[in-house]
């Protein structure tokens, strides 16, 4: 029987099954269909392991439903890191983190009168450091442990990626030395220190890959006591993996292909695309990439949640070009739809401003207006036309006008007959027979 391990080697799994069960909280054991029910529990299991203090359960008739239970004022750092800090290991990747470090140390020892001139020029550093062939028989000398060689040399490989080590070619071989401390480690603290931490505590909160500013606290023994988040979008988190495979796409101009899963639909599909921007929702923190999809010569907003395994492509040469097509279409994009056709839809919006009591209305309309048109048509009564590609999204928008608004056209049918049925039925509601509240109107 497999042994139950908190750690965790697929994050997209865990990703999904976090989305799910503990943050959307719609979904019972019984309707977990992935794989097994002991899989299932392995999973809570480990989820509650992490974040025991914020769980939660409520009983319904589909069953038992966990989920997440957070105050933003009472949580110095997004509970969700933790899921980024596990990972697994086995028994060599224990052993081999202390016997390198322990080695390269020593070998630091012996080479410090000459480390200086090599770290001044890495291209041709000082004699010194350790091949993986050295290191193996070193370990073994000393402790007794045998390594095959490639296992070693993997071992090296990534943490010279994680800045560990440093690497350079001397003649057919790679050799490696710990990598040069921090300044504040090798002098103690500067004065600029605290400030910088302060900052860290800060960023770990309010930025993208916070997780990174955590780990960074974890590592001083310290926490974020200063900074409260009135609108924490934590859940986020758990797509910043693939924030960045696609942000390391953008920089160097190259088109992706991922899997996208629908959270409507449940299907699973094979998509590419070029990116080119990433927006974020100010209301739900909810982050999409903008692509350009070369098949259908057409912009397109994915959601980052719903994307899994980024695979760079091919080197877009003109990147550039379709970056600034973009920034010319950005104008007329209400939220992130740029709509099924691609064509500009027109609306038209008939509100009623009492001038002398209500000019934070006027305010609103042009600080929210998104580059429309306001013309005063006569006293009190004020035109708003614009051109989107989607005016479905202006409709929650619309709706906080609700009681100024005298007439609405636009080219959407759909849309402004969806809206127009919703003030219909909130008239018969509230305004039956002549009458609002029970008082003659």
């Amino acid at each position: 029987m497999a042994e139950f391990q908190e750690l965790i080697k697929n994050f997209d799994r865990i990703r999904d099954y976090m989305r799910q069960f503990y943050i959307y909280g719609f979904k019972a054991r019984t309707e977990f269909d992935g794989k097994s029910a002991r899989t299932y529990d392995n999973e809570r299991r480990r989820i509650e392991s992490w974040l025991a203090v914020y769980t939660r359960a409520d009983y319904t008739s589909k069953g038992k439903h966990v989920y997440i239970n957070v105050d933003s004022k009472e949580i110095p750092q997004n509970p969700l890191y933790t899921a980024w800090k596990s990972k697994s290991f086995t028994d060599n990747d224990l052993m081999l983190h202390f016997f390198i470090l322990d080695q390269m140390i020593e070998d630091g020892n012996e080479n410090a009168g000459m480390a200086k001139a090599g770290a001044a020029n890495p291209e041709s550093p000082s004699p010194g450091g350790l091949t993986a062939g050295e290191l193996c028989d070193r370990i073994c000398a000393d402790y007794g442990v045998v390594f095959d060689s490639q296992t070693v040399r993997l071992k090296l490989k990534e943490y010279e990626s994680l800045g560990l080590l440093s690497a350079w070619k001397d003649k057919k071989q790679l050799r490696y030395r710990l990598a040069p401390l921090l300044a504040p480690e090798t002098a103690g603290p500067s004065p600029a220190w605290d400030r910088l931490i302060m900052a860290v505590k800060f960023f770990q909160g309010a930025a993208p890959f916070g997780v990174v500013g955590s780990t960074i606290l974890d590592r001083e023994e310290t926490d974020n006591e200063y900074f409260q988040f009135k609108h924490h979008f934590i859940v986020h988190t758990l797509e910043d993996g693939v924030l960045s495979d696609v942000l390391a796409a953008m920089k160097q101009g190259r088109a992706i292909s991922f899997t996208n899963r629908s959270g409507r639909t449940g299907n699973v599909s094979q998509s590419r695309g070029l990116p080119l921007k990433i927006f974020v929702s100010t209301r739900t923190g909810r982050r999409y990439v903008c692509l350009y999809q070369e098949n259908t010569r057409r912009f397109t907003n994915m959601r980052l949640d719903s994307m899994s395994d980024v695979t760079p492509l091919e080197i877009h040469s003109d990147y550039s070009r379709k970056q600034d097509l973009l920034k010319r279409n950005l104008d007329r994009l209400w939220g992130v739809s740029f709509s099924g056709s691609g064509r500009l839809e027109e609306i038209c919006i008939k509100f009623y401003v009492n001038e002398s009591t209500e000019a934070y209305v006027l305010d609103r309309l042009y600080r929210e207006g998104r580059g429309g048109e306001i013309q005063r048509i006569r006293e009190n009564e004020y035109l708003y036309s614009g051109a989107f590609f989607d005016t479905n999204e202006m409709l929650s928008w619309v709706k906080t006008f609700t009681g100024r608004i005298l007439d609405i056209q636009g080219s959407n049918r759909f849309a402004v007959a969806k809206i127009t049925y919703d003030w219909e039925k909130m008239y018969e509601m509230y305004c039956r027979d002549g009458e609002e509240n029970g008082e003659e109107i």
